[in-house]
């Protein structure tokens, strides 16, 4: 009898505990619920046009975050709803936050340019490693001061001083694709290519022979790849890595890059450190770094002239500045690779247009004695229109992103963006906009011809304004040398496990095709 009663007990404490769970659980569900509701009201509190279509825990970009479709075509499509409404400008949410998109031309021109000062800085990441203490990542004052003191390092000088040390990179990826036409055998471009750019960048950049064309298991090679890989959704969870992004907590949450901070860090200290104890000198990139860093000046190898570019404290650079400039620098390697991957898809896919550029390299390389040279270069202008076009269809950085640095007015209207929001120019949907280049599915490189020229603040490849990459030259400069390198020899086809239109890697920082680029080889007659 008595434990019946206690079993009775028992049961009406389970059955309390249960019913308090439960009411706490949806009081709980009714406040975020409730809160998300004020949340994504946001942009409609501030009088400007939304999305509808919000999840409460994804915000706008649901298919983004899992993964279904690129970053790029999320934003292109926000881009052309917009548009579709007459409206300048829109907002969506990342997540639960809000995100400020452009439409219209005049403000994305005053955000780059007259107002600058309100949109100076990039997204942070909030990563606890060198790799992000660099001028792309630096903001404010640091970033002005890093930026006068790197510029000089990119001048057409500067390239034509380390072109010798890049062309000898063309020659080993020209015998790996001599190798690939003997074999007939359909090659992923992209990763070829992505060897060629990392032995270019270890040689310019950290000036080391990484040999990553010959060994696709070079050390260098791997730690440069696992720098993308570790900051791709493949890696971790977007969800986990972006939400922590957005909330400011990866500076908790380190994604785990120890042991490739350490590597790098570790090659360019030795490095440093034996050129200026054996004084060595050696035109590429680490000695104008280390010229800066010591005298504050970068002296013209070419013609012993100074440029002085010291600081209002008269500093250099320490040595975990130069590190992350350096790996900055190693950037390119990615951002290059899939340009030239680009490249060839296209010109596989149009070989009259590949035969055109073709006669364009043999007729400019008669009168320098069939020997691609800097000055050989700066003639195909065929190739450049060529190039301009590839990355019109095919933005390295499909978006541009700002962020608010301080309270702004849009101008003609009383609408607030307040500091710290999150802005977007879409760019790929920017270049494929059939309003400002016709047909823009089509690969046309006679575009940018010198009658046409090029639409400034429509076609930005490199970004526009004060932070306009200042790498660009180098990275025209690689891709031109390789392709006038292969297409002087080889002629390219596409393979037909190479889809078009290419489907993009979702979740991937740059623009990438998701199955890869297949081609084939064949040595020219």
């Amino acid at each position: 009898m008595v434990q019946s009663r206690t079993q009775q007990l028992v049961k009406m404490h389970s059955a309390s505990y249960l019913i308090y769970f439960l009411i706490v659980f949806v009081g709980l569900l009714g406040y975020l619920f409730r809160k998300a509701k004020k949340t994504y009201n946001y942009w409609t509190e501030h009088g400007v046009p939304s999305e509808n279509n919000t999840h409460l825990l994804y915000g706008n970009l649901k298919e983004s975050i899992l993964l279904k479709k690129s970053d790029a075509e999320v934003y292109g499509e926000f881009y052309q709803k917009f548009k579709k409404r007459g409206l300048k400008h829109g907002g969506v949410y990342f997540y639960s936050r809000p995100t400020w998109i452009l439409v219209d031309l005049d403000l994305i021109k005053t955000v780059l340019i007259s107002d600058f000062q309100y949109f100076a800085a990039h997204n942070p990441m909030y990563l606890n490693t060198i790799f992000f203490n660099n001028l792309f990542h630096m903001q404010g004052e640091q970033w002005k001061d890093m930026r006068r003191k790197l510029a000089p390092t990119f001048t057409s000088g500067k390239m034509k001083m380390m072109f010798n040390i890049l062309l000898e990179k063309t020659h080993g990826l020209a015998d790996l694709v001599a190798d690939m036409a003997s074999t007939g055998e359909a090659t992923e471009i992209k990763e070829l290519v992505a060897r060629f750019t990392t032995d270019v960048i270890g040689s310019c950049g950290f000036g080391i022979e990484c040999d990553s064309l010959n060994d696709v298991n070079s050390t260098f090679f791997q730690h440069g790849q696992n720098i993308f890989k570790k900051l791709t959704p493949k890696a971790a969870p977007k969800f986990y890595k972006l939400i922590l992004l957005s909330l400011g907590l990866m500076k908790r949450f380190n994604i785990n890059l120890d042991e490739t901070e350490a590597f790098f860090r570790k090659l360019v200290e030795d490095t440093v450190k034996y050129r200026e104890e054996n004084k060595i000198v050696r035109k590429d990139f680490l000695h104008l770094m280390i010229q800066i860093k010591n005298n504050g000046t970068i002296t013209d190898i070419l013609n012993d002239s100074d440029i002085f570019i010291k600081s209002r404290d008269e500093s250099g650079l320490s040595m975990e500045e130069m590190v992350g400039e350096c790996l900055f620098f190693m950037a390119g390697f990615e951002t290059s690779s899939t340009t030239l991957s680009f490249v060839f898809l296209e010109l596989s896919r149009n070989q009259s247009i590949q035969e055109k550029l073709r006669k364009e390299i043999h007729t400019v390389l008669e009168k320098y004695n069939g020997t691609v040279s800097y000055d050989s270069l700066q003639e195909m202008t065929y190739c450049e229109c060529v190039i301009n076009e590839t990355l019109r269809k095919y933005p390295p950085l499909a978006s541009l992103p700002r962020i608010c640095t301080k309270d702004y007015t849009v101008p003609g209207s009383d609408v607030l963006i307040e500091k710290n929001t999150m802005v977007v120019i879409p760019l790929l949907a920017l270049h494929n906009d059939p309003d400002y280049f016709l047909e823009p599915e089509k690969f046309i490189p006679e575009r940018f011809s010198a009658k046409n020229g090029k639409i400034p603040f429509i076609y930005m490849p490199f970004g526009e304004g004060p932070r306009q990459c200042l790498g660009l030259r180098f990275g025209v400069m690689q891709v031109k040398a390789a392709i006038a390198t292969l297409l002087n020899r080889y002629n390219f086809t596409l393979d037909k496990k190479t889809p078009y239109p290419p489907k993009f890697t979702p979740g991937s920082p740059v623009l990438s095709v998701e199955e890869g680029v297949w081609v084939r080889a064949t040595k020219v007659k």
